[in-house]
């Protein structure tokens, strides 16, 4: 007899009756973006930077977790994925009222960056009918330098970090569009410019 499904939230870090603290570690990373812009409104932006720090990191501890207690799952992926997201587009709020006069700036490179993925989404599904999320190597490049945008430019002073991840995410999408294009459905392809496997005739 399969195990009674818990009731929501307690469903989201229990999968089959198995507790998963990979999936608990995902939410708290959604969980802490209220924290977050609640420090940089009340004028506290070195707290609310540490604070950032530690909620980027889960994103590497909950995969670390899914491996280690051999609990990989197609809805732990899923889950990350919409965290990763939903985290994404707050990293433009916190960074809008860290530094509100380098995005009015640089308001180019903050539309693509911020933009290109939402775009991209909706072009995957008019030409699947799927959100295709690929795990090539360019999207893992440009997460890694949007989670680490904040903490960048906080301690090198340098705001080019800014067009350096939003050229890296565009091309990203773009590569993931030819992929699509070219017929590509592996999540898990290496790169846009694999060899497209022909399906059985």
């Amino acid at each position: 007899m399969a195990p009674e499904r818990p009731s929501f939230p307690l469903s989201l870090v229990v999968e089959r009756g198995v507790f998963k603290p990979a999936n608990a570690v995902t939410l708290s990373r959604g969980l802490l973006i209220a924290p977050i812009f609640a420090l940089l409104w009340a004028g506290l932006p070195t707290a609310a930077l540490a604070l950032y720090v530690l909620a980027a990191a889960t994103d590497l501890l909950d995969g670390w977790l899914a491996r280690r207690f051999k609990q990989s799952s197609e809805y732990g992926a899923q889950l990350d994925a919409v965290i990763d997201n939903l985290f994404a587009v707050a990293i433009l709020g916190f960074l809008a009222l860290a530094y509100p006069e380098l995005i009015v700036r640089l308001w180019p490179a903050a539309a693509l960056l911020f933009g290109g993925p939402i775009l991209y989404l909706g072009l995957s599904w008019l030409m699947t009918r799927r959100l295709m999320m690929f795990h090539v190597w360019s999207a893992k490049l440009g997460a890694l330098l949007l989670f680490c945008l904040w903490p960048a430019i906080a301690l090198t002073g340098w705001q080019g970090w800014l067009w350096l991840s939003a050229a890296v995410v565009g091309l990203s999408r773009l590569e993931q569009l030819i992929l699509i294009g070219r017929g590509g459905r592996d999540l898990n392809a290496g790169h846009g410019f694999v060899r497209i496997a022909e399906p059985p005739r």
